[in-house]
């Protein structure tokens, strides 16, 4: 049966979605909200959450344009409806490749606001440009300014890996948001937005008085759609995504579940929806990896690789609130990126403790980003008549060790180099990709009283210990296993036990050799 319902896949302009009649979750009660939490805000979401149609709810407000919020909540909650002129700067769309480029988009930003307001400045320099403006505006339309500045990590996100470019770009944006500081007098609202929270001490120092609202409960559900939003306003959505794919009803409101559901922003609260996903599934009428197709975390592997984190152990880690907020660009913490990605979420938290477990949210990012990750360490995969997946979890499950150390062998054989100042650590990231692909349990660095064991892959009916060496000798590392008692804590375990000591070689960048014993 055809579609009813037009979704507004990858539309971010709320006027657009409200003249013509496009599928929409109100948000407007946030509005009141956040206003008047500060007059200065920062939130923080992941890529295709909603930030950008957020702030342009909040333009299409602060320009009183009343009738474009008929029937929603915010109609019944304000009565003034005043005008005022905003400002808003959208710096996603560029490659910040150099300073330039930077200059170039704040120079763009600011000549539409020009052009819309009527105003005109004969500075050179974005900031001066943007002070002046400021000024004109306030003076020209007797209202003080409303500033909206979407995605402003991006040009950090895009040089993070050239350290010399980073601080000139970071030098550029403090510059030019202190002009906000400076101007306080003139400005009604400003509100900043952004995916990470990289650089926002030393980018925002001027603005000292920004209010964090990320991880605040009762803006938990301000992007995305909540559980009880999706209950409420998607009824009859999952009726026709049930006929069209043969389902039933519940088998199709699980699905939606598994998938797309799981982000957490706060100690408490309902879980969240990915917007974008949820809304292409419903307009395709398919189930899809849809955030994942739209960009890959490029920024973070090269974080990874730059930095050598350690990636199998990411589900189950434990922070607290400080260091999620706490980021910065030279952060050996990979796991406050990974959350303010979208990457990992917050599954409980522990008031006596005040630690957040986080985990990652759905199988669409499970899935995604170890496939993700795939494409970038194994350069061979899905190319390879070498690398199947079925042929390894096979030797896995029949305990066929030899066979997979062999598949090993010939897989990181077509690997890049390593790059990693840790090579034993590049190495336990390619066997941890590897594994999770494969759906197994892995554990890496794993702490004892008499030592650390590399790494642990456990099934139903085996449990695999490791021990890596690199250029040394498979002997040495077995040997490593037996003296240190790592098999000590299965001592009662009723599974096959496996100890395999492996070396890996810098100059072939693959296995040469390995021991095995069995327990």
């Amino acid at each position: 049966m055809p579609k009813t319902i037009k979704y507004p896949v990858g539309i971010q302009t709320f006027s657009k979605i409200r003249e013509e009649n496009l599928f929409y979750i109100d948000k407007t009660i946030f509005i009141k909200e956040i206003i008047n939490s500060s007059d200065y805000v920062f939130l923080s979401r992941p890529r295709r959450f909603g930030k950008s149609l957020l702030m342009s709810t909040l333009e299409a407000y602060f320009k009183g344009r009343k009738e474009l919020f008929e029937g929603l909540a915010i109609s019944e909650l304000e009565t003034e409806w005043k005008t005022y002129p905003v400002f808003r700067f959208d710096l996603s769309p560029a490659n910040y490749i150099n300073i330039e480029r930077l200059r170039i988009r704040l120079d763009g930003n600011l000549n539409f606001i020009e052009k819309d307001y009527g105003l005109s400045s004969e500075a050179r320099s974005p900031q001066e440009r943007f002070m002046e403006l400021i000024r004109q505006a306030f003076e020209k339309y007797g209202q003080k300014v409303v500033i909206l500045i979407d995605e402003y990590d991006k040009p950090i996100l895009d040089c993070l890996h050239n350290q010399e470019l980073l601080e000139n770009i970071k030098s550029e944006l403090r510059s030019f948001y202190s002009v906000i500081k400076g101007n306080d007098e003139y400005i009604r609202f400003a509100m900043l937005t952004g995916v990470s929270k990289f650089g926002k001490v030393s980018v925002f120092s001027g603005l000292n008085n920004l209010k964090d609202i990320s991880m605040l409960p009762k803006f938990n559900s301000v992007c995305g759609i909540s559980e009880s939003e999706f209950k409420r306003d998607f009824k009859k959505s999952v009726t026709e995504f049930s006929e069209e794919n043969d389902l039933t009803e519940d088998e199709t409101w699980e699905s939606f579940k598994r998938l797309y559901d799981g982000y957490h922003f706060a100690k408490k609260g309902e879980f969240v929806y990915n917007p974008f996903s949820l809304l292409s599934a419903f307009d395709s009428e398919d189930f899809n990896h849809y955030w994942f197709s739209t960009g890959s975390p490029s920024y973070l592997i090269k974080l990874i690789k730059k930095n050598g984190y350690l990636l199998a152990d990411l589900d189950g880690v434990r922070r607290n609130e400080a260091a999620l907020n706490d980021m910065t660009d030279s952060s050996r913490d990979l796991v406050p990126l990974l959350y303010q990605a979208g990457y990992l979420t917050i599954k409980s938290y522990e008031s006596l403790t005040r630690q957040y477990t986080l985990g990652f949210p759905n199988r669409e990012v499970y899935e995604g980003f170890w496939d993700s990750l795939s494409n970038y360490f194994l350069r061979g995969y899905g190319g390879r008549t070498t690398f199947d997946l079925f042929s390894f979890l096979g030797d896995i499950r029949d305990g066929n060790i030899e066979g997979f150390m062999i598949r090993l062998q010939s897989l990181f054989a077509d690997t890049d180099s390593m790059p990693e100042i840790n090579k034993e650590i590049h190495f336990q990231n390619l066997m941890a990709i590897v594994c999770k692909m494969l759906g197994l349990e892995v554990r890496t660095e794993i702490h004892s009283s008499r030592g650390r064991c590399d790494m642990q892959i456990l099934t139903d009916h085996q449990v695999f210990i490791f021990e890596f060496k690199v250029d040394g000798s498979a002997e040495k590392a077995l040997r490593q296993i037996k003296e240190k008692g790592y098999a000590t804590p299965f001592g009662s375990d009723s599974r096959s036990i496996f100890l395999i000591g492996a070396n890996f070689s810098t100059e072939t960048h693959t296995l040469t050799d390995w021991a095995i014993e069995t327990t």
